[in-house]
């Protein structure tokens, strides 16, 4: 009786212990569960931006119209793909690994278009994305804050573009750090070349401190004289040496050697090119007194001003040029930055003259159309 009782006893106890043993496993499992879920809803934004998840669809499929085609009415709202779930509570912010935008329901996001949304103005552009920095809309450029917030009181009177052609040099980074010092900005259209020689650090700097970086051909021919391959091949050896330290990325932009060009170049270069208002001759004078006169003495907001940064007068020049603008009020910024503060898209294939009152009077701020 006894054995009896104690062999009922110890398989009493293995099932105590099992069952012990088992809530433990399920207690463990649930916790680690849930710390998986918290750490997912954390970092999802992160992994979607670094690329690590795929890209929110946006399907072509309206519920509400946009006010306006162009974008600039009221926002319309459109239906999410079928498979595409809301990731964050609706209606809400989201984000996904091309941006932020705005779920006004479980299925629905807006788009194309202006929406209030507590308190704040926002716009959303034809995928529903956020728009930030400067934008055209309707034909008006539009200011919105690092967190696309619309920003009224945002004025592009006083904006003008350096532009530099030919370098990098052996002064760029002169040049790049006297930018930096006044929070200036600027669009560098490069050489193959030179590329070849000074652009390691210089590119990397230009890309890192949100200059523009345009092709100006690999060795400066008069483009008009070559054939389609050939003219082909010149942007083509320049935007592969500036990826190298341009995160993979060739030119966004290019200015044709002695500005010559035809439709069939511009078809070839594929991207908005630009000429300028003013030419400071700055090759030629070889001064920086002359130089920084030459701009001075001319200026008039929204021009496109042309130096070279291979001259060392040119850069000392810039020593007095971007102060002296600063001071009278300018705001010295890229070319696509001063193109969307005028309410002007930049097109791919079209060449720009200006952005100044006078180019805007006389129509004359590009040659689409001609």
């Amino acid at each position: 009786m006894k054995r009896e009782t104690l062999k009922t006893r110890r398989n009493r106890l293995k099932r105590k212990k099992l069952i012990k043993n088992s809530t433990r496993i399920a207690v463990c499992v649930v916790a680690a569960l849930g710390v998986i879920t918290i750490g997912w809803k954390i970092g999802a934004p992160f992994l979607e931006k670094e690329g690590g998840l795929a890209k929110t669809e946006r399907p072509v499929v309206e519920i509400q119209a946009a006010e306006t085609e162009d974008g600039s009415g009221a926002a319309g709202i459109a239906q999410l793909a079928e498979m595409t779930k809301v990731p964050y509570q609706a209606p809400g912010w989201q984000y996904d690994n091309t941006g932020w935008w705005y779920a006004v329901s479980g299925d629905t996001y807006y788009q194309n278009g202006f929406a209030d949304i507590d308190g704040k103005t926002y716009h959303f552009d034809g995928s529903g994305y956020i728009s930030t920095g400067w934008t055209p809309i309707g034909g008006k450029g539009y200011y919105f804050d690092e967190n696309g917030v619309y920003d009224e009181t945002a004025d592009s009177s006083m904006m003008v573009a350096l532009t530099f052609d030919d370098g990098p040099g052996a002064h760029t980074g002169e040049l790049l750090d006297t930018l930096k010092q006044y929070g200036a900005k600027a669009t560098f259209f490069l050489q193959g070349v030179n590329i070849e020689q000074y652009g390691g650090d210089a590119i990397s700097r230009m890309a890192a401190e949100g200059h523009m970086i345009g092709n100006h051909s690999y060795d400066h021919p008069d483009m008009l004289k070559l054939s389609a391959e050939d003219a082909a091949t010149q942007f083509q050896k320049t935007d592969d040496l500036i990826a190298q330290y341009n995160n993979g990325a060739g030119a966004v932009a290019v200015r044709f050697p002695f500005g010559n060009t035809s439709r069939e170049l511009e078809a070839i270069a594929a991207r908005p090119c630009f000429m300028w208002d003013l030419d400071t001759l700055d090759w030629k004078k070889k001064n920086a007194q002359a130089n920084a006169a030459a701009v001075l003495d001319n200026v008039s907001p929204g021009q496109i001003i042309l130096m070279h940064d291979t001259y060392q007068a040119t850069v000392e020049a810039c020593q007095t040029i971007i102060p002296e603008l600063i001071n009278r009020g300018y705001e010295l910024v890229t070319l696509d930055t001063l193109a969307a503060a005028k309410g002007v898209e930049l097109q791919n294939g079209v060449t720009y003259y200006g952005f100044s009152d006078a180019d805007i009077e006389a129509g004359h701020i590009s040659d689409a159309g001609e």
